[in-house]
């Protein structure tokens, strides 16, 4: 999470150099899938401590390229949809992930308890789950005319690898060349994609980094955007914290077995899959702001659920409705806020600014477990008392949220995606 922090807002503007945003999230899916799908790997001889090592530096490698690729796949949320539709759209794609996440606990659990497979194998059924649907995300997003059907191809190719790598023994030598092989095919078939070629590079990363200076000093030039970007770290915090310690929650201060824990987080899957549609549906009609409101009411009634039944005694039932409320709420949360930061964006720095999107909601990651851990550990003030730490930081956010204003921009044509400067007097033609 802190190598997200650090260099999100750089590998976003690095899109907006190169003005695409498919191909950087086709190298971050591949190199994801590729360190995810050798998770669980001991090569003979190794010691535990060496192999934990591994794994660890394999998953941190892992999840830099999951988090990263989000930049990219966020933004693309300004391609594949209108302004008129764009909740829906994303509200589709919010829904739809969360049927992902109940076809992975579906998978890990069929392999584990019911085919006997090693527990290392969820990693590799993990990462070609994680191709299989990527696929149609890379043959029918197209960003503009020249983008081709190769990408998806090189995807089903590389899935054919990872395949042979599950079932050939575990051998390395399947696994290491096919992030190589697949990524330089795609990228050099795409021929609207020229950054990194004929040393182009050098003039790209210098370019980024002197725009991404004069694009942090632009933040307060777009009315809203710094205040709802400050809102978002408080917001997400608490939703993400919340969602990472709730099965701990539940076992500890109610008693849950693990049957309780996972029946549990099944509530809370299915009424995200189910809400995101319909927040969708009310993004388009009402605008981002008024839902995101809402949504974060959904987020107050949850925490107050989860204290009050702590310390007031409630009936234990009653905590069954958390997880119902934590799934429309967690599925709103990405609905509302996605098209909320594309109308305060200006379409030419879609890729910066979703960098810093990003950015602030890593370091929201990583307060929120830290907090938590002071709040519980440190100070032993109790579980209740972090959950409402975390609600008084969403009541912080939802105050700072009123702010802004979500009415639609008018950008002016030097603000617009495909914007290029008139040459210079004298010169011939436009400059490239």
């Amino acid at each position: 999470m802190a190598l997200v922090f650090i260099t999100a807002p750089v590998i976003g503007a690095l899109s907006d150099q190169a003005n695409r945003r498919m191909p950087f999230l086709f190298f971050t899916t591949l190199l994801c899938v590729s360190f995810t799908a050798l998770l669980g790997y001991e090569k003979e001889g190794w010691d535990k401590h060496t192999t934990l090592f591994f794994s660890l530096g394999l998953f941190v490698l892992a999840n830099y390229f999951y988090q990263a690729g989000l930049i990219f796949y966020d933004s693309t949320l300004a391609t594949i949809s209108t302004p008129g539709n764009r909740g829906r759209i994303g509200g589709i794609g919010i829904g739809i992930g969360y049927v992902g996440s109940l076809i992975g606990v579906i998978a890990g659990y069929a392999l584990i308890e019911i085919l006997g497979f090693p527990l290392q194998t969820v990693f590799q059924a993990t990462a070609m789950l994680f191709l299989i649907f990527a696929i149609p995300c890379f043959v029918f997003v197209k960003e503009n005319k020249q983008d081709s059907f190769w990408p998806g191809l090189m995807v089903i190719f590389s899935f054919l690898l990872i395949l042979i790598f599950v079932l050939l023994d575990n051998s390395l030598k399947f696994v290491l060349p096919f992030a190589a092989i697949a990524c330089g095919f795609a990228y050099f078939s795409t021929p609207s994609t020229p950054l990194f070629r004929d040393g182009s590079i050098v003039k790209a990363v210098s370019g980024t980094l002197k725009q991404l200076r004069k694009t942090i000093s632009m933040v307060d030039d777009f009315p809203g955007l710094g205040r709802f970007l400050v809102g978002r770290i408080f917001y997400t915090d608490a939703a993400n914290t919340a969602t990472a310690f709730a099965a701990i929650y539940v076992s500890e201060e109610f008693g849950m077995t693990t049957a309780d824990i996972a029946k549990y987080m099944l509530i809370g899957i299915l009424s995200s899959i189910v809400s995101g549609f319909l927040w969708g549906y009310l993004v388009d009609i009402v605008g981002p702001k008024i839902t995101l409101n809402l949504v974060l009411w959904v987020w107050f009634a949850t925490f107050s659920l989860l204290i009050s039944t702590v310390w007031l005694g409630l009936p234990v039932w009653l905590i069954w409705g958390a997880p119902f409320l934590a799934g429309i709420a967690l599925g709103g949360t990405w609905c509302a806020d996605r098209p909320y930061m594309l109308v305060l964006t200006p379409p030419r720095y879609i890729g910066q600014f979703y960098g810093l999107y990003s950015m602030v909601g890593r370091f929201a990651t990583i307060i929120g477990p830290l907090s938590w851990g002071i709040i519980v550990d440190e100070l032993g003030l109790g579980r209740p008392a972090a959950i409402t730490f975390l609600f008084i930081i969403m009541i912080i956010g939802y105050i700072i949220l009123q702010g802004v204003d979500d009415s639609p921009r008018e950008w002016p044509p030097e603000l617009q995606a495909d914007y290029e400067p008139e040459p210079p007097r004298g010169a011939i033609g436009r400059s490239r």
